[in-house]
């Protein structure tokens, strides 16, 4: 792994616009020691951790990469172990049962797991009238240019009113939607920045990494392009 890897993925968050959406399930999702919370896709955990630290909620977090075994250390090593596990799971076929969880949370994951199937799945872990909180990277319309498109990413470009479009179909009535800041973008890249431009400048003509790869899109033509938008929805289920 490249030094900028490590560097990336050393940081508590692991996407743009993760602490912005905390702070919605702060102030749209009743939490306390009775609360039940799924977290999909909780990276290195740092989410669920603080919400249990914060309310004394219990969360399971399913996590497909083998960030759930650092997730699972930084659990015990804060002395949430018993509010506080981790699984590894598919987050569009959780291993949970139906209307389980009061609340469901996916920070920046949905489009990894597959939007539509980690939205039924969270559906189907809710209890009625459950609330989930989701964000993640959409367009400003479905026709970027080149320029604005990582090589990685291949479509489709999701916009605001796309999404929201899948939120409503897989059974949930939206009570909050809109772009974060464009500036959550330009924080994520912060840190790396200096790193990356020494990487680039020791080695001038090696292979550009998927993160060199990512920022020179946005600085090319992504700020215009890109957005990190926020949900908050409750599952209509009867």
């Amino acid at each position: 792994m490249t030094d900028v890897w490590n560097l990336y993925i050393a940081q508590d968050y692991l996407t743009p616009g993760a602490r912005e959406t905390v702070d919605l399930v702060r102030q749209h999702v009743p939490l306390d020691a009775r609360t039940n919370v799924l977290e999909v896709a909780p990276g290195k955990g740092t989410t669920a951790l603080t919400l249990a630290e914060e309310y004394g909620c219990r969360v399971l977090g399913v996590e497909l990469h083998a960030f759930v075994n650092y997730a699972r250390r930084a659990a015990r090593k804060r002395g949430l172990g018993d509010r506080v596990s981790f699984v590894r799971g598919d987050g569009g076929a959780l291993p949970v049962r139906d209307a389980t969880f009061d609340a469901a949370i996916c920070i920046g994951a949905p489009s990894i797991v597959g939007t539509e199937r980690c939205l039924r799945a969270m559906h189907r872990a809710l209890r009625p009238g459950g609330a989930i909180v989701v964000s993640d990277w959409t367009w400003t319309a479905a026709d970027p240019p080149p320029e604005a498109v990582p090589p990685h990413v291949t479509g489709p470009f999701v916009t605001l009113d796309t999404y929201a479009s899948a939120i409503r179909d897989a059974g949930f009535r939206i009570v909050h939607g809109e772009p974060l800041p464009q500036r959550v973008w330009d924080d994520h890249y912060a840190p790396l920045r200096g790193p990356v431009a020494e990487q680039r400048g020791a080695d001038p003509t090696g292979p550009v990494d998927p993160i060199e790869a990512e920022m020179r899109a946005y600085d090319a033509a992504g700020a215009d392009w890109w957005r990190y938008s926020a949900f908050v929805a409750v599952n209509m289920q009867a």
